[in-house]
């Protein structure tokens, strides 16, 4: 049995080494699309100052190293509303269903080529923090109407072997045909599990159960990530706030 797509660990430094990056995006145009919309762009991100800005609304230390190679996934349905003009009518690309699809389809094609990577000797980390900042992030890449940068992903030569982090126990995750059973004991015996794996972290090592840090995550400094629903709106889609 091939275990190797268990094998994640999120690679935060790089050597300095060249990769087929043309291949690792061939990959993620690849991967299955939401009726076909191919709903997403990538954008490589080559200019070392517009590297640094990005790192500056990130904070990942991953991006302030010069190795690697930086990718943002970027939802998309301005290429359909592009194609479908002078049609005035737009909502079929720019409601719900046609943000949920493209964003499916831009994690999709992260996932894929972060798989790719890992199954060539390659490492990588999924920078959700982009949107610390999702205004910025827009005026920085010169999106247009329609677009919204939603990830990004370092790839590169793993310079570190971290710890594999130990997952939620599939008994509180997967269900049979009905939502799975919240059990305290199960969840008391990860919170212990996750508790040794911050401990043994080295230089990183600190106190915390899977249950803090989910605690911790209510007082949060959100950034400009409340800012969300403004921005899309901006941006053109039709997202009707509760």
């Amino acid at each position: 049995m091939d275990l190797s797509a268990m094998q994640h660990r999120s690679i935060r430094s790089f050597k300095a080494t060249a990769i087929d990056y043309q291949t690792l995006e061939a990959v993620a145009q690849a991967t299955s699309s939401s009726e076909f919309l191919q709903s997403f762009s990538l954008i490589r991100v080559t200019d070392t100052a517009l590297r640094a800005k990005i790192a500056k609304i990130s904070g990942s230390q991953v991006l302030f190293q010069p190795n690697g190679e930086l990718f943002i996934f970027v939802v998309d349905t301005a290429r359909a509303i592009r194609l479908t003009e002078p049609n005035s009518d737009v909502h079929t690309f720019t409601n719900w269903n046609a943000f949920l699809a493209g964003a499916f389809d831009a994690i999709l094609a992260l996932q894929n080529m972060l798989a790719y990577a890992e199954r060539t000797d390659l490492g990588g980390v999924v920078l959700g923090s982009i949107l610390n900042d999702p205004q910025q992030m827009i005026d920085l890449l010169h999106l247009p109407k329609y677009t919204f940068p939603l990830v990004g992903l370092m790839v590169g030569v793993p310079a570190e072997r971290p710890q594999q982090k130990p997952r939620l126990p599939q008994a509180l995750v997967v269900g049979d045909n009905a939502y799975p059973t919240f059990d305290q004991a199960t969840m008391a015996d990860y919170d212990a599990a996750v508790t040794r794996y911050y401990a043994q972290r080295g230089a990183d090592a600190r106190a915390e159960s899977f249950t803090s840090l989910v605690r911790r995550h209510l007082g949060a400094n959100q950034q400009h990530r409340d800012e969300i629903g403004q921005i899309l709106k901006a941006q053109g889609f039709d997202l009707p706030q509760a």
